[in-house]
């Protein structure tokens, strides 16, 4: 009997701590909505310095993987009462892998005439894709008095790689003659990164055989190679007199941060091999060393060596133009829809027209991936200035990268890398260009184009999914003009890989290295003519004939033109 009545009990008790609980949570809640103030003067929130900040990365303006930014504003009250329990909700509608940062903070009170300054870290990770988000940033108070809402737009950048490689080796010996064991030997090493993304954290660790030995360190350590840099190491070793092959094999691994973007390679040198003989293995004498030699190994033959003139011509203008990274400033292209080796083209162009041809270096401008805002400026500058000039100024015009027909009417464009090859209306009208040089009334007008109008390009080109190749329209051009093309027709413009440039523009330097300059437009003509064709086919099993277009008032002359 007693057990049921303490049974009754504790029910009883349990129902009457309910009641209690329910209602002191609701008098919590009363209370705290009822510590929001009601409004004597309606608040204004206004937000104003709006920055897009990357300065701790790259400071490129670009969110790149693996980098940290922030968006920083200010946010001011200035009616006349407080603003009240202010939140902020951010959200990105595109939902764009990769890219993290809150999606709301609570702000709390803002006093009339109060202003805070706000910081938004944002973070792209390894995953983050190219693309053009859009924060959309709204600030809620409590009664009602909300900010304006604003929206944020910046670029991301899909994570590029870095790819350490051994560039090239030599071995060298301190004393001539025949490889010996018991004799100091060198490996030299350049490390390149031939990436695009930094490498950091390279280790290179030296791996030797039984009864071959380090006169010193066995690892190597860079903190950071930035793309296209390189590294020279020199590894010393040597083999004591038990050693029995015939070859000393030194194998050479690279690690760096991501653990698989470096490489490993075994190289060996022949023992009693004979330093004149040997064709397997490359010794020069010390006399020979270094930087000249290393040098020599990764750049190309026509990078180096420009003949340099002592003539200036003051009156001579050039705009250089190199477009390679089409992916940088357009969202949803590939690798391959980018120009290799543009940049690189147009930098040593730049160094040829100024040593070897003779123009001042004030006089040349060079853009490296150019959007149509900057190219059009140039073309309006250096037509200002070779019109300015007067009847006796020349005006040189070189351009790597893509163009494009329009699909309908055939006509052919020059595309800044910031405009999309479905979407011609803000590329650049060939012809236009040319236009304008004439109206300059220049001496001579020499242009250089190694790009195709034919929709297709180095890799696969700016429209990857147009399998239809298009003969672009030729109009008549008129004034003191000779045009250098890359193609003919419905040819594609290609690459040379191991020289690093285009095909074109590598046998154009060759050609201007070999005779200093000294040589006619006529035989330049034919040269490239000839060279690029057989080339073309031996390199890339694809033809690409160069051609020449002049105008009707320079046919008759043109070829005996000189370049100085």
């Amino acid at each position: 009997m007693k057990s049921k009545f303490l049974l009754i009990f504790l029910i009883l008790l349990y129902i009457a701590c309910n009641t209690i609980a329910q209602k002191g949570i609701s008098e919590t809640r009363f209370i705290q909505i009822s510590k929001i103030p009601k409004p004597t003067a309606p608040a204004s929130l206004i937000v104003s310095d709006i920055i897009f900040s990357d300065s701790a990365g790259n400071n490129n303006n670009t969110l790149d993987a693996n980098e940290k930014a922030e968006l920083s504003f200010k946010i001011k009250n200035e009616g006349l009462g407080d603003a009240y329990s202010c939140k902020m909700f951010i959200e990105e509608p595109y939902k764009i892998k990769g890219l993290l940062f809150d999606s709301e903070r609570y702000l709390g009170n803002i006093k009339q005439g109060e202003q805070l300054k706000l910081k938004i870290p944002i973070e792209g990770t390894m995953f983050l894709e190219s693309a053009h988000p859009s924060l959309k940033v709204r600030i809620i108070e409590a009664n009602g008095f909300n900010c304006d809402p604003f929206e944020v737009s910046f670029q991301t950048l899909k994570f590029l790689n870095p790819q350490i490689i051994i560039a090239d080796k030599h071995f060298t010996t301190q004393e001539a003659g025949k490889i010996k064991l018991a004799q100091i030997l060198n490996l030299q090493l350049i490390i390149q990164n031939i990436g695009q993304g930094k490498g950091s954290n390279i280790y290179i660790h030296f791996k030797n055989p039984q009864n071959v030995y380090p006169t010193g360190k066995t690892e190597f350590y860079f903190e950071t190679i930035e793309p296209n840099q390189s590294e020279i190491i020199n590894y010393d070793f040597f083999a004591n007199k038990q050693y029995v092959d015939r070859e000393i094999p030194i194998e050479v691994v690279i690690t760096e941060s991501y653990n698989k973007y470096g490489e490993s390679r075994v190289f060996s040198v022949s023992l009693e091999s004979d330093l004149q003989q040997t064709q397997k293995v490359n010794i020069p004498s010390s006399t020979h060393n270094a930087i000249i030699i290393t040098e020599a190994s990764i750049l190309s033959s026509v990078d180096k060596n420009v003949p340099q003139n002592t003539f200036k011509n003051s009156k001579r203008f050039a705009l250089i133009i190199g477009n390679e990274d089409y992916t940088k400033y357009q969202a949803g292209l590939d690798d391959e829809n980018n120009v290799p080796y543009a940049r690189n083209d147009a930098q040593i162009f730049k160094e040829y027209v100024i040593k070897t041809l003779g123009f001042l270096d004030e006089n040349v401008y060079l853009i490296e991936n150019a959007t149509a805002g900057e190219m059009n400026q140039k073309i309006e500058l250096i037509s200002k200035l070779v019109a300015k000039t007067g009847s006796e100024a020349e005006l040189m015009f070189y351009f790597a990268g893509h163009g494009l027909p329009d699909e309908v009417t055939h006509i052919p464009y020059l595309i800044p890398v910031d405009v999309r090859g479905s979407n011609l209306q803000f590329a650049i009208k060939l012809y236009d260009v040319f236009k304008k040089f004439d109206e300059t009334k220049a001496k001579r007008i020499t242009v250089f184009l190694d790009a195709c109008f034919s929709g297709g390009g180095r890799e696969s080109g700016l429209l990857a999914s147009r399998s239809i190749r298009m003969k672009p329209t030729e109009e008549n051009l008129s004034g003191n003009i000779v045009v250098f093309s890359a193609t003919s027709g419905e040819q594609t413009a290609l690459p040379i890989s191991k020289e690093k440039h285009g095909i074109y523009t590598y046998f154009l330097l060759k050609k201007l290295q070999e005779t200093s300059g000294d040589i006619t437009y006529g035989e330049l003509a034919e040269y490239l003519a000839k060279t690029v064709s057989l080339e073309s086919l031996k390199i890339n099993q694809k033809d690409q004939d160069p051609s020449v277009q002049t105008s009707q008032e320079v046919s008759p002359i043109w070829k005996s033109w000189r370049f100085r």
